[in-house]
């Protein structure tokens, strides 16, 4: 018993155990107490970072005025009728459990019809609601000899296959096509071809060597999360291929249609959105609402806002967009805004967080580019916690946006109204003098149709046969018509595309009751520009281009019609200050200046002049001027007079003088400057540009300004300005605050008894010579005008030129003006075309400012 007695306790054991326990216990303490208090913060931040979202919002932009604070740019509330998807949730699983069912429905009956065609398929799911909203969609590979993929539908051509490089797309409006009739047939393509059910489930399908569908046999395929139990052991003839993942898309898609649809009715808009789009927006921001109806008129606003509840996922919302008061009014000055803002998001509340931008505008031409800085507002912020889904739901922090800062410009809006209106005067008297079809017109058209047709697969339709289709019609053609021309093989839809391309390069024009139609479109009005300078300020008064667009139009965004109307047009270029153009006769000017300072010629001495020398012609021709002073060969544009004088000075002095006068570089306006240059050609120009020697030739065109010469209006009109202060250097500007321009300390451009010689032949031309139709009572104009010649589009065509400034004594302003010709039959001349708009631009300017 003694054995059993004597007790040796097992707590020596347990110690180890216990202290190995309580070691365990300790760390897991310090660890908690680590991470739950000394590291509170930081996930506290972490926390911050993953349940919390910014939107950044741009500021309003500045306004624009013009030297009397009349407004020229400002902004407007734009209204959208935005959705809050996160209050769908509910909706969109209902919708899903739904397609769901119907999709199991649609299985069921199309297993029950074996044998099955394609056109039993149509028939069979086309009773569906979903299927009639979404159709079939079809897919596949093109063929290896790059046959264009066709389908048909017995005797009818489907027309809305997407034909990339190497697949075809195709889909099907299952109610446009259930009460007709006809085998489908495809052709161009590879087998299988994939058809999917309204995105419910797929088929693949074989074709036969007719190219009719035949069914695959397979297993049943389903590779999404939501399989239905029956499924996993059953087969399916038919290889029908589920995806549970598309229930869910097509569930969203499908409520999101009908919410569209409620706007729809309301607004009376046919809007559409693609299920790319929202998945787009779906997976990138969902935490903004998405956008169905977006710049809605007053009308649109008030039905929405009285026939939507308060508790509707529709929210009526607004935002800030460019406002365009004068429409085109100095479209190329002021400029337009469009997409690429980048906001500045570092310096707002939340720098640390995932962001989302709601889209802003940044300047893209005039001076909204140029100022941009200074036009765009201060962004704003604000702060969401979201749920995991990314949705959110409350607000915790708000910083406003500030508006931008006020631009004032030197633009009188009197007197570019003034200019442009005469303008399009002019050139709609010279358009109406035109006696249509013009064969030079014709040959334009077919060239541009040829360019067309290169970047298209129709290879074997000729553009003569195109455009003889469009003149032998009786009627405007659609791209239905066209699609039947001999050798185009494309569908309708590519003809519509084709015909939609030529319209924006001018070769057709719209219908007058069909927008769909065309019909082959005559020459455009000529262009035209004109400059006025203010003298003492050296403030651009007008800046005036045409064809001009319309500033509305391109806001809140540029549409695909407005953007084709405009480039139809050629009105994109700023032909004010586009140094493109040969300055004609002005340029004698130059020469006159350069053979004065070289003591070449005196004012006074007379050359001779019978209408040709040295086989170069004057515009008299087979007329003469005879025996010329300086002052009367300004008067009367006379080219023999200043061949002989270019003769006596060379090439040298006149390039010289040229660059003195700044010819070679642009004048530093606040507008974003273009790619060309101006020209002054020069031997080695000649020699590196067209591979030839410089000739006495040369030398005779750059006295007239011919040959490669090239200016701009606004160079033109700052050359008549140091004409009028007798100054080398001018230095234009669009801005009414900056300091006034000081021509005291100026260098002289030429003696004043030289300049006064000039300036008398400008005078003679106004009253007696060229320029006359530029005469205005009571005010003395000195003015040089100028018919140059040059070649676009292929044409030999002309341009005509006024540049002048007045009054003589004491000029307060100067100005330019040129119109271009279009076709060769617009005998544009100076001395008729350009100078009565100078005479409009001159009264509109000493009414507004009389003389004393």
């Amino acid at each position: 018993m003694k054995f059993f007695e004597k007790h040796f306790p097992e707590k020596r054991r347990l110690r180890i155990f216990a202290f190995f326990y309580a070691l365990l216990f300790t760390i897991l303490l310090t660890c908690l107490f680590f991470r739950q208090v000394w590291e509170k913060e930081d996930y506290l931040d972490i926390e911050r970072k993953q349940g919390q979202r910014r939107i950044v919002r741009p500021g309003a932009r500045g306004d624009v005025f013009d030297r009397e604070n009349r407004l020229l740019i400002g902004n407007r509330p734009s209204y959208s009728a935005n959705l809050h998807l996160e209050l769908l949730s509910k909706e969109i699983w209902e919708r899903k459990v739904e397609l769901r069912r119907i999709s199991f429905q649609l299985r069921e009956s199309l297993t029950a019809s074996i044998p099955l065609r394609f056109e039993d398929v149509i028939r069979i799911c086309g009773q569906n609601w979903h299927v009639k909203k979404r159709g079939l969609f079809l897919r596949g590979m093109r063929s290896l000899d790059n046959a264009m993929p066709r389908l048909w539908m017995g005797a009818e051509r489907i027309n809305d296959l997407d034909v990339q490089k190497d697949s075809w797309a195709c889909h099907l409006d299952v109610e446009g096509i259930l009460d007709k009739s006809g085998d489908f047939r495809i052709e161009g393509v590879e087998s299988p071809v994939q058809i999917s059910v309204a995105g419910l489930f797929s088929l693949a399908w074989d074709l036969s060597s007719e190219g009719k569908f035949a069914p695959k046999f397979s297993q049943v395929h389903s590779n999404g999360i939501f399989i239905d139990f029956f499924e996993r052991e059953s087969t399916n003839p038919l290889g029908i291929s589920i995806d549970g993942l598309s229930y869910t898309w097509e569930s969203r898609f499908s409520v999101v249609c009908e919410y569209l649809e409620k706007v729809n009715r309301l607004s009376g808009r046919n809007l559409n959105l693609s299920m790319l789009a929202l998945q787009r927006h779906w997976r990138r921001k969902l935490i903004l609402p998405l956008e169905l109806c977006g710049d809605l008129s007053h009308k649109e606003f008030a039905t929405l806002i009285e026939n939507l509840p308060p508790d509707s996922p529709i929210q009526v919302q607004a935002q800030p967009v460019r406002h365009y008061p004068e429409g085109s009014l100095a479209s190329h000055v002021l400029g337009y805004v469009g997409s690429g803002y980048q906001a500045d998001s570092d310096s707002l509340t939340g720098a640390d967080l995932a962001t989302f931008e709601l889209e802003g505008r940044t300047g893209k031409a005039g001076v909204e580019r140029t100022f941009e800085e200074t036009l765009r507002g201060k962004d704003g912020a604000d702060v969401w916690t979201v749920n995991p889904m990314g949705s959110r739901y409350e607000r915790v922090d708000h910083e406003p946006s500030q508006k931008g800062g006020s631009l004032r410009l030197g633009l009188d809006k009197d007197l570019q109204s003034i200019a442009e209106e005469a303008i399009d005067r002019m050139v709609t008297k010279v358009a109406e003098h035109r006696i249509l079809p013009d064969n030079d017109w014709a040959r334009t058209l077919e060239r541009r149709t040829s360019q067309a047709l290169k970047g298209t697969n129709e290879t074997e339709v000729r553009a003569e046969l195109l455009l003889s289709a469009f003149k032998d019609a009786p009627f405007p053609i659609s791209g239905r018509h066209a699609a039947t021309v001999a050798g185009f093989r494309g569908t309708e839809n590519d003809a519509c595309r084709l015909l939609r391309h030529l319209y924006s390069q001018g070769v057709l024009q719209e219908a007058k009751n069909d927008p769909n139609s065309f019909e082959l479109a005559p020459p455009p009005p000529p262009p035209g520009a004109a400059v006025l300078i203010d003298l003492n300020s050296s403030r651009i008064l007008a800046l005036a281009s045409k064809p001009n667009y319309d500033l509305s139009s391109l806001s809140p965004y540029i549409t695909q019609a407005a953007y084709d109307d405009i480039q139809r047009r050629e009105a994109w270029l700023p032909r004010a200050w586009h140094p493109g153009y040969a300055p004609a006769s002005p340029f004698k000017l130059v020469t006159a200046l350069a053979a004065l300072r070289s003591d070449t010629l005196s004012p006074e001495e007379k050359l001779t002049c019978d209408g040709i020398y040295r086989g170069m012609k004057c515009h008299v021709h087979p007329g003469r001027h005879g025996d010329l002073d300086l002052r009367e060969a300004i008067a009367q544009s006379c080219n023999v007079y200043f061949f002989r004088c270019a003769e006596r000075l060379g090439h040298g002095p006149i390039i010289d003088e040229a660059i003195r006068l700044g010819m070679d570089r642009k004048p530093t306006i606040e507008l974003p400057r273009l790619r060309d240059q101006p020209i002054v050609p020069d031997p080695q120009w000649k020699k590196r540009t067209l591979g030839v020697n410089w000739t006495m030739e040369d030398t005779f065109n750059i006295s007239i300004g011919q040959g490669g010469l090239r200016q701009s209006p606004l160079q033109m009109a700052c050359f008549a300005a140091k004409m009028a202060t007798n100054t080398q250097s001018f230095h234009p500007t669009l801005l009414m605050d900056s300091n006034e321009a000081s021509t005291a300390d100026a260098q002289t451009l030429i003696e004043p008894s030289s300049i006064k010689a000039i300036v008398e032949g400008m005078l003679c031309a106004t009253t007696e010579g060229t320029a006359r139709r530029c005469r205005i009572e009571g005010i003395e104009i000195a003015g040089k005008t100028g018919t140059g010649q040059w070649r676009n589009h292929n044409m030999k065509l002309n341009l005509a030129w006024f540049i002048g400034f007045a009054p003589v004594e004491n000029p307060k302003v100067a100005l330019s003006v040129l119109v271009e010709g279009v076709i060769p039959q617009d005998q544009v001349q100076g001395g008729l075309t350009a100078t009565p708009i100078a005479r409009d631009l001159f009264s509109a300017y000493f009414a507004k400012h009389p003389l004393p």
